[in-house]
């Protein structure tokens, strides 16, 4: 099982990176799990993303994964990629029942037929890794799951009697940890043979206030560059016309 950072034989002073890459890598898997597909219709359909890059999608309904980029493609003949088309599978049969059981427990998720949601996880070059869930319904985000404490919290309000639920579901809980902590984590470990080919995204430091201040910033160093005679007429025109 996943740790959120590695320690054992590796020197606290020199911590286990698998990457020479500087940053944040990260392993998402959006899901869509839809309740009242017809008869040969898509009841459920996953896409895989490594570093904000789509790289691969599964049908649950036909059992079928397939690349969607370069790096999908070599991924695909090798271990990692029946090993994820399993879990995967699981994944969507774990989120249909839970979405069916949801709206057989409580009149209140009578209309919710659709379930979305994101499994996340990443590792900095420290070594040490991070995981969530994300779990929303008919397009209104709800839920997240924190992997590393397994703690529940509610996105949007309303939602107390669904994460009351969801949180008593030990094996859910256990299922959700061991996804996002384990088998991510190996997944995304394992792309170190591919990593000219990843980008490291790490998490944004960009403020509303450092925008702001990024944008005045650019408008007087804009204004520097303009010649002052430019700037003398431009004030006179201003002048005469007023």
């Amino acid at each position: 099982m996943g740790r959120g950072c590695l320690k054992g034989p590796f020197s606290p002073a020199q911590p286990y990176s698998p990457f020479s890459l500087t940053g944040t890598h990260s392993l998402c898997y959006d899901f869509t799990i839809n309740s009242k597909a017809a008869p040969g219709q898509q009841w459920c359909m996953i896409q895989g993303q490594v570093d904000h890059k789509n790289f691969l999608s599964y049908d649950c309904g036909l059992d079928k994964i397939k690349s969607l980029s370069a790096l999908g493609g070599k991924i695909s003949a090798t271990i990692t990629w029946e090993e994820q088309k399993a879990t995967l599978r699981d994944m969507g049969d774990m989120l249909k029942q839970k979405l069916d059981d949801t709206k057989a427990e409580n009149d209140m998720a009578k209309g919710l037929h659709t379930l979305e949601g994101r499994m996340c996880c990443r590792l900095k070059s420290s070594g040490c890794t991070s995981g969530s869930w994300q779990f929303g319904f008919n397009g209104r985000m709800r839920l997240r799951f924190d992997s590393d404490n397994k703690r529940w919290t509610v996105v949007h309000p309303g939602s107390n009697w669904m994460k009351e639920k969801w949180e008593d579901d030990r094996e859910m809980t256990k299922f959700l940890h061991k996804t996002s902590m384990g088998d991510c984590r190996t997944w995304l470990q394992n792309l170190k043979e591919w990593e000219a080919e990843l980008e490291p995204t790490g998490p944004s430091t960009t403020t509303p206030d450092t925008v702001l201040e990024k944008s005045s910033a650019s408008t007087f160093n804009h204004w520097n560059s303009v010649p002052l005679i430019t700037i003398i007429l431009i004030i006179g025109c201003i002048i005469i016309f007023f």
